[in-house]
């Protein structure tokens, strides 16, 4: 049996202004070209545009009419491509029956039959295989392109005795990868050459392989960031971290009067009032109590809080110089940790509203939030791996129009500079048309003034939950986006909204994979946390989401066994429909 591929040349056929094609239609003349049940239709008649209806005899006269369309300069791939099958079919004479549907590989195949100066001959693949060796023996046929199936059920008939198939000379069957019985069978009821096409991949089969190899190279470039790291040191950190920061909510509330006592509860409204929280903090202290109660360090009975013995200062302080041990080096700065303590001693007086007397977050903060992107361990992999991905993207294959790629939650733009400085250094920023988006114009204009080296940046303000579709600037070929799923109300309606931003294009989201506990204290010195919908974020909830949305394969970065995994973000990625 012979083995063949589809020829490799990039491209769908769109025939235009192939010589050798038009030649060989000349030559045929008043010859058949095509023949359509009773119909011949000749080579000049293809030419004049002659054209049947329906199936693959009218998609083939529809391509040879477009001819001419595109210099022949342009076609040179198509032409090889065609001179691959013709080459396969061999010498004339060549009738050709095609049993296959109006595919781009039974179009190839009926073109190649043309340039090889034969004749197609069109019939349907879904009519009685007990009907086609009458017909084969009628028309003369030389050559049989058919699905695998078709040709198994055909080679068994008990009526192909009775027919006169010497003309037959090969048959090329597509389909997946045969078994040797089938493939004797054929050979001997037909005596015939027997030659497998694999099957064309699907366009979803073409995305999902798209998907993957850019998603490779994007993490063998990104793998360099995490050298040292170990899944165990990472583990340890969140660990000590976690500690720490329940270990200060909890403090926090104790200095208060409040939950220092395992004997006496505490309703909600008193432990708020006790505190006295500000009306926009309320719901942070209300998280902060839900996650004292799963760690287990105070307990709910019924509709009030139980405390514990107090926690002092001494051992606050040392939770926190045990996470700063297992975090500074190879995890990041010390200036996240220190900037973290910093938020514990002033949470008392935050969370009343007595030093939050300006909407503007304090700019420690917003530095602090810009390091966590850009210089720990995590912010550099996801940064490379979405600067890499992007690079790649933007190199294939495109409609003539820029690259459009529309970012959400870009913050102060850490994220966007890690891409942006990518496409930059290969030369490819001018092609791409990027929008650069957030919630806040604070945080939109801090993106702005730090990346105005690159004038082909956009930037505008979007509420991806409720804010105005962007349908009228899109639609986009990329999307990217930050903590989008984790603040949305519903996830999956949100995921939905992301795959109707771009059609056929790529989602590249960044999430957080478990609760950071640390930002329950960071956050009330920026704008109010995100509701959410309160469910625990996690690498399945997103997948599960994105699942929801219709979305097709979703890979993520790093991967479940990755060392940095542990530490609770990845980047999702996947192909939307």
């Amino acid at each position: 049996m012979v083995q063949l591929s589809p020829p490799t040349d990039p491209g769908v056929i769109t025939l235009s202004a192939i010589p050798a094609l038009v030649s060989a239609l000349r030559e045929l003349g008043d010859r058949p070209a095509v023949v359509v049940g009773d119909r011949a239709i000749s080579g000049l008649g293809l030419l004049v545009g002659v054209a049947p209806q329906g199936g693959l005899p009218q998609a083939l006269a529809e391509r040879i009419a477009a001819l001419a369309v595109r210099p022949s300069a342009e076609t040179a791939p198509v032409e090889r491509r065609l001179r691959h099958w013709a080459g396969i079919l061999g010498p004339p004479p060549i009738r050709h029956t095609v049993l296959y549907p109006a595919t781009e590989l039974g179009i190839e195949l009926a073109l190649a039959t043309l340039l090889a100066g034969g004749t197609v001959i069109c019939d349907d693949p879904e009519q009685p295989p007990d009907e086609l060796p009458a017909r084969l023996e009628q028309s003369g046929t030389t050559h049989l392109s058919l699905p695998s199936d078709l040709l198994w059920r055909l080679s068994r008939l008990p009526s192909l005795q009775e027919r006169d198939l010497t003309a037959l000379r090969r048959v090329l069957h597509i389909g997946p990868e045969p078994s040797q019985d089938d493939v004797y069978a054929a050979m001997d009821a037909l005596g015939a050459v027997i030659a497998h096409v694999r099957q064309p991949q699907t366009a979803a089969e073409v995305a999902d392989a798209t998907l993957r190899a850019v998603m490779g190279i994007a993490a063998d470039d990104a793998w360099k960031q995490a050298i040292g790291v170990t899944a165990d040191h990472a583990r340890l950190f969140v660990e000590r971290l976690d500690n720490a920061a329940l270990t200060t909510m909890l403090r926090t509330l104790q200095q208060a009067g409040v939950l220092d006592d395992p004997a006496r509860g505490h309703t909600l409204a008193e432990i708020l009032e006790a505190v006295r929280v500000s009306a926009e903090h309320r719901p942070l202290v209300e998280r902060w109590l839900h996650a004292l109660v799963r760690h287990q360090l105070i307990t709910r009975r019924g509709g009030r809080f139980q405390g514990c013995p107090p926690v002092d200062g001494v051992a606050a302080g040392e939770a926190w110089d045990r996470a700063a041990t297992a975090w500074t080096g190879q995890l990041g700065p010390a200036a996240v940790i220190d900037h973290l303590r910093r938020c514990a001693d002033r949470l008392p007086g935050m969370l009343s509203g007595g030093q939050h007397t300006t909407p503007r977050p304090p700019g420690e903060t917003l530095r602090a939030v810009d390091t966590l992107a850009r210089r720990t361990v995590t912010g550099r992999y996801l940064g490379s791996a979405l600067g890499t991905a992007v690079r790649h993207i933007a190199a294939s294959p495109q409609s003539p129009r820029p690259l459009r790629v529309l970012e959400l939650g870009a913050g102060t733009g850490a994220t966007t500079e890690a891409i942006t400085d990518t496409l930059a250094a290969c030369g490819a920023g001018a092609g791409v048309d990027y929008l650069c988006t957030d919630r806040s114009a604070l945080l939109l204009g801090l993106a702005r003034a730090r990346l105005r080296r690159h004038p082909w940046l956009r930037f505008g303000l979007l509420d991806p939950y409720h804010g105005p579709s962007t349908s009228a600037a899109g639609p986009f070929d990329v999307v990217v986006s930050t903590g989008v799923l984790s603040g949305a109300p519903d996830a999956e309606a949100t995921a939905r909204r992301l795959a109707g931003l771009a059609p056929g294009g790529w989602l590249l989201a960044v999430e957080p994979t478990r609760e950071h506990l640390e930002l329950l204290l960071s956050r009330v010195f920026l704008a109010p946390m995100p509701a959410g919908d309160g469910r625990p974020a996690s690498s399945q909830r997103w997948l599960d989401a994105l699942t929801a949305a219709g979305l097709g394969a979703v890979l993520t970065l790093p991967g479940e066994a990755h060392p940095l995994t542990p530490l609770g973000h990845q980047l999702f990625a996947t192909r939307l429909p």
